[in-house]
């Protein structure tokens, strides 16, 4: 099971991929590379989230917060008019002091400005909670397995994608935070 290159397959082809764009104002070529760069980077936080001490808590309460409103059987629909999810707080409250870095960085790779970059990362993370939330619920897990599974997802989506995994490097290199995405990145491959 890999959540992250099923959501990519989903959102970033065909239909689902024009809905985005259009959704969002940026062009296809565009939107489909900010999404190979940005569904690792929130998975990966999500991770380092839920490795934290009473993490995994918030993991779920954010799932909980959802509430199933942005089921994959509905994608299109979503995408073309995304609900009001909460998707920004939530990527502010994954990414925190590094979110206008790594926007501002997705935008420079992708050519896209960085706030039609901030309004994907606000759409895709509650897609991502969704199917987080549905392995959680259907798999009956804990807050144990639920850290197990953010990290297994995190480590496989930044090994699968070399532009995040470049992306990662970039950061990695530029700070020394042990705290949202390079915590998390750091935790993955033990640096």
């Amino acid at each position: 099971m890999d959540l992250i290159g099923d959501l990519m397959k989903q959102v970033g082809t065909g239909e689902n991929l024009a809905a985005l764009s259009s959704t969002i104002g940026g062009d296809e070529k565009g939107v489909q590379s900010a999404l190979g760069l940005a569904l690792p980077m929130v998975m990966g936080s999500m991770a380092k989230t839920a490795s934290k001490p009473g993490g995994a808590d918030l993991v779920t309460s954010m799932i909980g917060q959802m509430g199933g409103g942005t089921s994959t059987d509905s994608m299109a629909t979503y995408l073309s008019t995304p609900v009001s999810t909460g998707g920004a707080e939530i990527v502010s409250s994954l990414l925190g002091s590094q979110l206008g870095a790594i926007q501002n960085a997705i935008a420079q790779k992708t050519g896209l400005p960085p706030a039609v970059v901030s309004t994907l990362l606000a759409v895709v993370t509650p897609m991502i909670l969704g199917a987080v939330g549905k392995q959680f619920t259907d798999r009956k897990m804990d807050s144990t397995s639920l850290n197990a599974l953010l990290g297994d997802q995190a480590k496989m989506a930044i090994q699968s994608s070399p532009d995040a995994a470049a992306l990662a490097d970039q950061f990695l290199g530029a700070e020394q935070e042990t705290s949202g995405l390079l915590g998390s990145i750091k935790k993955i491959f033990g640096v």
